[in-house]
């Protein structure tokens, strides 16, 4: 018999239906400038002394004195180790409790495998739909919450037992702060349930009241699992490292045990990378690439408030949530911007129903591209209204 529960999936207002919209689009209208602002990939490349420590790495794989096979069930100790060094210095985690993978998006779904099958999951609406889907794929009971007026989760009175959280968020682009999460970590012990924590843009976190870190709350080791990427911070969407913590406090073995017989390990050269991007020389120029992006997110921000938009996010996230000021739908404005102007943004819809009605703006393009991409609009609004 097969999984039909794949079927629950939503085709029609997805990512993929919006790429093939514009797929279509580029070849029926080939001699158009299509700039795109609904980018979630990158616009920088790998910095030159991970690319360097890559090439050494490939170059030992040529040679069996120097040889190395699988990459370990849980990653190389020394890459874990700079983990736990650069960005869990004051928690006192050991090596044991960080696991090193190949992408965020299948850390999300394999980490299910840790819950038993019945419990209730809970996520917020609008959010990043590969929760739902991959939730969906796995025969799981999915529940959701909406976003406040202040485009925070709602806290349920009811129980849940996993609660997917994504600060920075994507897609609304803002970012929870401390008292917020206390209140959800609060929730989750009271509760005896866990909180799934989607930390993959830490690196664009710089308001003084939103954590770094979901374990800077007290409690978070008993209830929390956080999940980073090295995607983002240092251009490894193509590359695919991530890792993520899970405290001893929550398990010591059944993840072992899951993982001994389901993974073999990330890329060796992918993981060589990875512990290259924290060299002094690394960091900061991963950190000058994450300005420029900040830079980015700021100036579409405030171009699109300067256009009478209703925009959140965009100061700790490389997103930005723009309420649609036409009264059609999410994509129903995706294509008509797209056709008009030839710009592409992301339809809310994709992310859940709440999301209908707004529209997502990456900053992780170019500077140059989106500085296009607002005159268009500027220019859109001004000969329309």
């Amino acid at each position: 018999m097969l999984n039909r529960n794949i079927l629950k999936i939503d085709k029609i207002n997805a990512f993929s239906s919006a790429t093939a919209y514009v797929a279509r689009y580029k070849k029926e209208h080939p001699q158009r400038d299509v700039i795109s602002l609904g980018i979630g990939d990158v616009s920088k490349p790998i910095v030159k002394p991970i690319i360097e420590a890559m090439h050494k790495a490939v170059d030992d794989l040529a040679d069996m004195s120097s040889f190395h096979g699988y990459g370990g069930y849980y990653g190389l100790p020394e890459l874990r180790q700079a983990i736990i060094d650069n960005d869990y210095p004051q928690f006192g985690f050991t090596i044991d409790e960080v696991y090193v993978s190949d992408g965020t998006k299948s850390d999300c779904t394999n980490i299910l495998e840790l819950f038993d099958i019945n419990s209730r999951i809970l996520m917020a609406d609008p959010t990043y739909p590969i929760y739902r889907n991959r939730c969906y794929a796995l025969s799981r009971e999915v529940y959701f919450t909406p976003l406040d007026e202040n485009y925070q989760m709602v806290i349920p009175e009811e129980h849940y037992d996993v609660i997917f959280i994504c600060s920075p968020s994507n897609p609304v682009g803002n970012a929870m702060t401390y008292d917020v999460l206390e209140k959800w970590v609060s929730y989750a012990v009271r509760e005896n349930a866990y909180i799934i924590y989607d930390n993959v843009y830490e690196a664009f976190i710089s308001s003084p009241d939103v954590p770094k870190s979901i374990y800077e709350i007290p409690e978070a080791r008993k209830c929390a699992i956080e999940l980073r990427s090295f995607s983002k911070r240092a251009s490894f969407t193509g590359l695919r490292c991530s890792y993520f913590i899970l405290p001893k406090e929550i398990d010591t073995v059944l993840f072992k045990e899951r993982t001994i017989n389901r993974f073999n390990g990330a890329s060796y050269v992918a993981q060589v990378g990875a512990l290259a991007s924290f060299l002094p020389e690394s960091r900061e120029l991963l950190q000058k690439n994450i300005e420029i992006y900040k830079e980015n997110i700021t100036f579409l921000k405030k171009s699109f408030e300067k256009m009478g938009f209703e925009v959140t996010g965009g100061v700790d996230s490389p997103y930005i949530w723009v309420k649609n000021k036409e009264n059609i739908s999410s994509f129903e404005y995706f294509h008509k911007i797209l056709n008009e102007i030839n710009v592409i943004i992301v339809p809310g819809a994709i992310f859940g129903p709440h999301g209908e009605g707004y529209f997502r703006v990456s900053g992780l393009g170019t500077i140059e591209n989106s500085r296009r991409a607002v005159e268009r609009f500027q220019r859109y609004y001004e000969e329309s209204h």
